[in-house]
């Protein structure tokens, strides 16, 4: 989308106060060293096992809830550590605890728990992965995706800091990396979705369908903007939190030939 002309002159005073929001919920959702894979995991496929994820840093603590030979439930936790330069890997020693019955007085000395295996998971994508993990010598290896519960609620008017990349362009002065402010305006009903940037006084419209990818959000549609460019966009990896949000995006210039990448970060004002 035409961000990337658009931010070059933004003022300085809303400048300031967005990068100091920016500077607060950049990493809601993010971090320090790949996309975030906290969330729910399953395999649509096979309903009534799956894999909860917490991501901090280049540590993941994952607990895995199975089923045993005599096909009763199964507890299993994960300490995962990032490995690699290339795809997102976690791999670390699988553990499984026992302990007192939960309807009776908790004695932390009932607490045991046993290494029974390894496990890894990588991500192949930012919402699919392959999961991998023995227990007792038994090796399992499946596909996975992150769960979606309900559609989150992007509704809102940001103050918004966008950060991209444009390649590609017929015109070269239209290449290189841009960071600067403007506004978005969002209106979501359901899965349907359009996002509305005004930044120095260009005006873009994307119009599309929202999917919501576990705990992350992705909007696939056209855009076209006040200046004649058009083209087709995805934001991805869309999280938010009361009053702010956060995102990648990518699009294509249909008549411009521009490639562009980057992030977005929006803030309600209060």
């Amino acid at each position: 989308m035409q961000v990337n002309r658009a931010l070059r002159s933004c003022s300085g005073g809303l400048l300031a106060f967005v990068f100091a929001a920016f500077a607060m919920i950049h990493n809601v959702g993010a971090t320090s060293s790949n996309t975030d894979v906290t969330d729910i995991w399953w395999n649509p496929a096979e309903p009534g096992w799956g894999l909860q994820m917490v991501n901090t840093g280049t540590f993941v603590f994952a607990t895995g809830y199975i089923y045993g030979v005599n096909g009763e439930p199964l507890w299993v936790t994960g300490e995962l550590s990032r490995i690699g330069a290339d795809l997102v890997t976690f791999t670390g020693p699988l553990y499984i605890t026992t302990g007192p019955y939960f309807g009776g007085t908790f004695n932390p000395n009932a607490v045991s728990s046993r290494r029974v295996g390894t496990m890894t998971f990588v991500l192949n994508t930012v919402s699919v992965g392959q999961l991998t993990y023995t227990v007792d010598g038994v090796p399992v290896s499946k596909a996975v995706q992150r769960q979606p519960l309900t559609l989150d609620n992007y509704n809102g008017s940001y103050v918004a800091v966008v950060t991209q990349t444009a390649q590609g362009c017929s015109n070269p002065v239209n290449n290189g990396t841009s960071t600067g402010a403007g506004t978005v305006r969002i209106t979501q009903n359901g899965s349907s979705m359009v996002v509305v940037t005004n930044l120095d006084g260009t005006t873009c419209t994307s119009i599309g369908s929202f999917a919501q990818l576990g705990r992350m959000g992705r909007l696939q549609g056209t855009y076209s903007c006040t200046t004649g460019e058009i083209g087709n966009a995805v934001v991805f990896e869309m999280n938010n939190v009361p009053y702010m949000f956060t995102a990648r995006l990518q699009s294509q210039s249909t008549n411009l030939g521009c490639s562009t990448s980057g992030e977005i970060a929006g803030l309600i004002p209060r």
